[in-house]
């Protein structure tokens, strides 16, 4: 039996404050789901951008102007009087201080609040990848052991816990430089608290020379092949995320409920010289529509981070653009 639900867009605003927690509201008595806790937002009118709906409702409830942001991804939901699609933006920078104008409760609160039951069904899923660092560095010890080994423990020394991704992806080591290299980088992460993620191009390699047990604890990178292809047991597992180009790697990123996916080139990078990227405009529509978060890689550095969350990207990945200097040379 088919029911007709209507479809509903909803814009969905992450409000950032400056200390980096997120305004969340409280459903009040007669809405569906009263009691539980959300982020403000509500029903994009006819004729309304999403942004438009966004700032609209911040006005209209909360008495906040939402100034500057950008789209996140969006989500579809199957609640039992509707079909709703949540538009996600961030909001990271407003004017005003948030007051109650429908009576309703509000509370500043992390993206992982412990303190805030229930909350929205549609929302709880979302929390561990929103709260996900935005920051990937891909190793590259291939360009000098020792000159990258330096400029990572820098980089790692300077930034607070669990706000990085390191991926390691050596895909020119062999050997015991291969060894080294991935046992100094776990050793980095272990000691600063940071995720390290294995491409899984390097598993076999990697497996070889320092065996299962000391891989299991980490957690997988896919390469689009092995994404669309598989990979091996146990890998297969411990997967998060993986590196795509286009829409049906975003759409198996979702389907296979990973954390997150890098997408790109987006500018022309130095490995593929002759080759443009696909440019800001493309990587947005493309993140737009990817249920899940999207890291912009190709061709970027630190500077390009507002750009890209203007764009829909959840973060940076970079290769070249996360060390300044690998030799060690000026």
């Amino acid at each position: 039996m088919t029911t007709n639900k209507p479809r509903i867009d909803v814009a969905v605003a992450v409000v950032f404050g400056p200390d980096g927690k997120v305004l969340w509201g409280c459903r009040p008595e007669g809405k569906p789901y009263a009691g539980y806790w959300e982020f403000p937002g509500g029903k994009v009118e006819p004729g309304e951008t999403v942004w438009q709906a966004l700032v609209r409702e911040l006005r209209e409830e909360l008495n906040i102007t939402a100034l500057e942001g950008g789209p996140w991804f969006v989500i579809e939901h199957d609640y039992e009087h509707a079909n709703v699609r949540l538009h996600l933006y961030r909001v990271w920078h407003h004017s005003g201080q948030a007051e109650a104008l429908e009576g309703q409760v509000f509370a500043w609160d992390s993206l992982e609040p412990r303190g805030l039951n229930p909350i929205l069904p549609a929302t709880e899923p979302l929390l561990p990848k929103l709260a996900q660092p935005q920051t990937m560095w891909i190793t590259h010890y291939g360009a000098s052991l020792q000159g990258f080994a330096r400029q990572l423990v820098q980089r790692l020394e300077a930034a607070p816990p669990r706000t990085l991704y390191v991926q390691f992806r050596e895909k020119e080591l062999l050997g015991e430089d291969l060894r080294w290299a991935f046992q100094h980088c776990v050793s980095l992460c272990n000691k600063h608290n940071q995720p390290l993620l294995i491409n899984s191009d390097v598993l076999a390699a990697l497996e070889a020379l320092v065996g299962p047990q000391e891989l299991a604890p980490h957690a997988v990178h896919l390469t689009e092949r092995h994404l669309m292809q598989g990979v091996r047991e146990g890998a297969r597992e411990r997967a998060v995320g993986a590196s795509v180009h286009s829409m049906d790697g975003l759409v198996a990123a979702h389907e296979r409920g990973l954390k997150y996916a890098v997408l790109g080139a987006v500018q022309a990078t130095a490995s593929h010289p002759g080759q443009t990227g696909m440019g800001w405009l493309a990587f947005r529509a493309l993140a737009e529509r990817a249920q899940l978060p999207v890291f912009a890689v190709g061709g970027l550095r630190p500077q390009d981070r507002q750009i890209a969350m203007r764009n829909g990207a959840h973060g940076l990945a970079m290769i070249r653009g996360s060390v300044i200097d690998c030799t060690g040379e000026s």
